[in-house]
């Protein structure tokens, strides 16, 4: 009877963990939209994630490499922008207007989305298995949006246009995050450059931060709104991608796209479970397609060649590509 080496054991665990804390970023988003200043919130998760990603940057290249290229600075500086400040705010703007298990079901469109971008900024060529896969992902979002146009205004209705569009949004600029993090030099060390990049992201939401409290005042703060921001800022930030990591240094590709694809489901689950949405057939037919979407572009099952490890739908679980 096979039985699987501990190692092995151990990087399962990690990337189930780490799968579960990014489909939970869905979840807490969705309650950081409605009850917190988007950008006050956010900032706040950024400065806790640098309490703790700093330490470990620094036991780790504290004999001198911080130092990056400017070609790779401004990558950083684009990444930031990009991959956590434009995906945050369109991420839970975006979950104003729609369920948490349509916003998971949005996410799991960044494989697909980031196949695209490959194409179109690097040129890499989409084979005919990936082009399968981007289909079945559009698919599985146009099932769970179909009973907009069949039934307008009922109780099944979806997110709403501005909700779905917010929420592409989100899923373009992170795949973004991926197609930058290519052009970046594999010099410089994925945790390394997660600490770059929240550093530079934090001063971005200081200053819509800023006029935020022009405009609304300083909001009140229950202890629940805060010890969601610490959750944001230290599990889903910081612990996830420690985790996700740590996994995927011990397994292979394929394997690495089965966790991918769980990360919606988690969402999905935990939006029913956490929140009381209810789910509907349109969610698990949906779902089922964007699943195999994923596995398809991320090539699970392939046999020779690289196989694609694409970008989860968060800032904090990211490849070895920018960590």
């Amino acid at each position: 009877m096979y039985q699987p080496a501990p190692r092995t054991v151990s990087a399962y665990g990690e990337l189930g963990a780490a799968a579960l804390i990014i489909g939970s970023s869905v979840t807490a988003g969705k309650v950081t939209a409605a009850q917190l200043p988007v950008f006050l919130s956010q900032a706040a998760s950024l400065a806790i994630a640098l309490l703790v990603l700093l330490p470990l940057v620094w036991i780790r290249h504290r004999h001198g490499v911080f130092r990056v290229s400017r070609r790779d600075l401004l990558l950083l500086i684009l990444t930031a922008f990009g991959g956590m400040f434009l995906f945050r705010v369109f991420m839970l703007y975006g979950l104003r207007y729609a369920s948490a298990a349509e916003g998971a079901m949005i996410t799991g469109l960044t494989p697909a989305a980031v196949a695209l971008l490959s194409r179109w900024f690097l040129g890499e060529r989409i084979s005919g298995r990936a082009g399968t896969g981007v289909l079945c992902s559009l698919a599985g979002i146009a099932v769970i949006q179909l009973p907009q146009f069949l039934a307008p205004g009922g109780e099944n209705r979806p997110a709403s246009l501005t909700g779905m569009l917010l929420l592409t949004a989100a899923v373009v600029s992170e795949a973004g995050l991926s197609v930058l993090r290519k052009k970046l030099s594999p010099d410089v060390p994925s945790l390394l450059a997660v600490g770059y990049i929240t550093a530079f992201a934090l001063p971005m939401f200081l200053a819509g931060s800023a006029v935020e409290l022009l405009r609304q005042g300083i909001p009140v703060i229950h202890p629940a709104d805060v010890a969601l921001v610490v959750y944001y800022g230290i599990c889903v930030t910081a612990l996830a991608y420690i985790l996700w990591f740590r996994g995927a240094a011990k397994v292979t590709g394929g394997t690495i796209a089965v966790f991918t694809a769980l990360i919606p489901v988690c969402a999905l689950g935990l939006s029913h479970f956490v929140l009381g949405e209810p789910l509907y057939l349109r969610h698990f037919a949906g779902a089922g397609l964007v699943l195999a979407g994923i596995l398809l572009v991320s090539g699970y099952g392939r046999r020779r060649g690289n196989p694609c490890t694409m970008e989860t739908g968060s800032p904090s679980a990211p490849r070895e590509r920018n960590a």
